[in-house]
């Protein structure tokens, strides 16, 4: 009876690290749809609005770095603890949101400068703003697939639970950051993303340290 007892307490303190991890990787879903939305806003003053900026460059910016980000992210999940990486990339994510504001006029205005055209001029620019932090919130959905498959069978559930999950949140902060944020500051808007992403990677970490101190951690 004790070890039934001590089973079903296992497998709900299971499902609970389950429902936050899934958290985590909405979270970066949403963060990273609006940095996406946010990153057209901060190009177009120095290469214009043209459909080259927004679905040459930005978007496809985008797409490569998740590319690496997914593959780097699959041969982290094996050698890093899921929620260390995943507290580190939050932290990291969420400082390259405070730095964007800081370095995007010097960057774009080098760029500019050099005389090279926009389309190439745009590319290299979302390249050296988004390409970093994009690369990390890439790694987070094959990291949360990692650790959620227990056993082969449930790889295929796992993968589309956290797509779709990620997804969603995805596509609400891609409405709210085009409908609402870009209404607002942009530089404040990066700086109060960051700062609760950094916050939130923190808690991951502190977390796990508890959890690691009280030998309660996978």
């Amino acid at each position: 009876m004790q070890n039934q007892s001590s089973g079903t307490i296992h497998a709900q303190g299971r499902h609970l690290h389950a429902a936050a991890i899934i958290l985590i990787s909405c979270v970066c879903g949403w963060f990273m749809m609006e940095l996406e939305i946010l990153g057209v806003r901060v190009l177009v003053p120095y290469f214009g609005s043209a459909v080259y900026v927004i679905t040459g460059s930005v978007i496809g910016v985008f797409l490569l770095s998740l590319s690496v980000g997914y593959l780097l992210g699959g041969w982290l999940s094996n050698k890093i603890n899921a929620w260390i990486e995943l507290g580190l990339v939050m932290v990291a994510v969420g400082a390259c949101f405070i730095a964007i504001p800081v370095i995007d006029e010097p960057v774009c205005t080098m760029i500019f400068n050099t005389g090279i055209n926009e389309q190439w001029g745009s590319l290299l620019a979302s390249l050296i703003l988004f390409g970093v932090p994009t690369v990390l919130l890439g790694t987070v959905s094959p990291t949360v697939m990692h650790w959620l498959t227990t056993q082969a069978s449930d790889s295929g559930f796992n993968a589309g639970l956290v797509l779709a999950t990620s997804t969603i949140t995805g596509f609400a902060g891609c409405i709210v950051a085009a409908f609402y944020l870009v209404l607002y500051s942009l530089r404040m808007t990066l700086c109060i993303s960051g700062a609760i992403m950094m916050t939130l990677g923190a808690v991951v970490l502190v977390t796990f340290c508890w959890r690691y101190r009280n030998g309660g951690c996978r």
